[in-house]
């Protein structure tokens, strides 16, 4: 007997085993019944019978039958709907990797119980399996990584959008608060505490937000206008030393730097830059911020003095969630600031790199003056 028949013919003893291997899962956890579970492998095994007997061919001369392991196959489309379905049903990845290796020990046994002698077309057959197994089995990984995490990233973007509005409650209260005339001087330091840690867990949760749409495959929107550069690097400043009154930031701006940009994103950008220099550079030398106009196009660069950053991290600075070698357990960041930096930069179709050495770590940013391409 051909082993895509062996499978047709014993699909309900093969499901007991399944339920077996079930039964060792806390299934209590999910919604979703064993009958529904169930019927999702038994699909599965259906399509890998049907690509066998679908693909008679001899291997080719690695030892290979490589028609099953295409993209486009009918186990690759059937693993993916299975991949769905653990997802939802809450199975963890190596469950779900578990349940293909039951699936396969199974089949195998069974089958070599069944069988009276192994001959050149059983081994072929076994071969066959293996391989369209294993072709499901990478499908379904893929399918199933890249769902959870656009349910993460969903989640985040979610998360984030609901917090603005108790937020944005927290600091009206507060600017009322520091607006009145009859709280005591301890009282008014008190509401300034709770307006300056809600502008910083503002700028976390839009960092947030920033995330949650790039890794969407969104580029970051953008409102062009015409827009003064110097201002906005004056305007960043000013924001860094409120939050920041003993560092020391200089500012210089030569040249004309008027172009259509986005003022707003471009100041985040700065701010993200400046308060990464403020946390990494020595705090007894001032932090630089300089721009200027370069061809068709501005260069603006923030420079701190301080321990250069290692090759290695270099190269991964801007990574989601990369934080220093030496993170201060003082800061609130979520280690988003370079990472949406550049997404700024991205979107205004402008490059931004680091070089750091013995002298200090200078971020520079390059941007055409022109607007972006819609």
């Amino acid at each position: 007997m051909r082993l895509a028949d062996f499978i047709e013919a014993n699909l309900d003893e093969l499901m007991r085993d399944w339920s077996a291997f079930a039964r060792q899962l806390d299934l209590r956890r999910t919604a979703v019944s064993e009958d529904a579970l169930q019927t999702s492998a038994r699909a599965l095994l259906r399509q890998l019978a049907a690509d066998l007997r679908a693909d008679p061919s001899p291997l080719d001369s690695r030892g290979a039958c490589a028609s099953n392991a295409g993209p486009a196959s009918g186990i690759a489309r059937q693993a993916r709907v299975h991949a769905r379905s653990r997802l939802r049903a809450g199975f963890t990845l190596n469950e779900m990797v578990s349940e293909y290796c039951a699936l396969r020990a199974n089949v195998v046994s069974r089958w070599a119980h069944a069988m009276h002698g192994v001959n050149e077309t059983a081994c072929q057959d076994l071969v066959r399996f293996n391989e369209a197994l294993d072709q499901a089995l990478k499908e379904s990984i893929a399918r199933y990584s890249a769902g959870l995490e656009r349910a993460r990233d969903l989640f985040v973007g979610i998360l984030a959008h609901d917090l603005r509005t108790p937020l944005s409650a927290i600091s009206m209260s507060a600017q009322l608060l520091l607006q009145s005339d009859d709280l005591s001087e301890k009282n008014l330091k008190a509401a300034a505490r709770i307006h300056n840690s809600s502008a910083r867990m503002q700028r976390m949760i839009d960092d947030l937000l920033d995330f949650a749409r790039t890794r969407l495959g969104n580029i970051l929107p953008l409102t062009v206008a015409r827009t003064d550069l110097a201002d906005v690097c004056h305007r960043a400043a000013d924001e860094i030393r409120t939050a920041h009154p003993e560092r020391e930031i200089l500012v210089h701006c030569t040249g004309e730097l008027t172009g259509r940009w986005d003022g707003n994103r471009l100041a985040q950008l700065l701010v993200n830059l400046l308060s990464n220099a403020v946390h990494h550079g020595y705090p007894d030398r001032p932090i630089t911020l300089r721009a200027r106009r370069e061809n068709d196009g501005v260069t603006v660069e923030v420079h701190n003095e301080g321990e250069p950053i290692p090759p290695r991290l270099r190269r991964q600075i801007f990574d989601p969630l990369m934080r220093g070698p030496r993170p201060d357990t003082r800061r609130t960041g979520l280690g988003l600031g370079l990472y949406i930096a550049r997404q700024i930069a991205t979107a205004h179709r402008g490059t931004l790199g680091v070089t750091s050495t013995a002298d200090g770590t200078t971020f520079q940013l390059w941007m055409p003056c022109e607007p972006p391409s819609p």
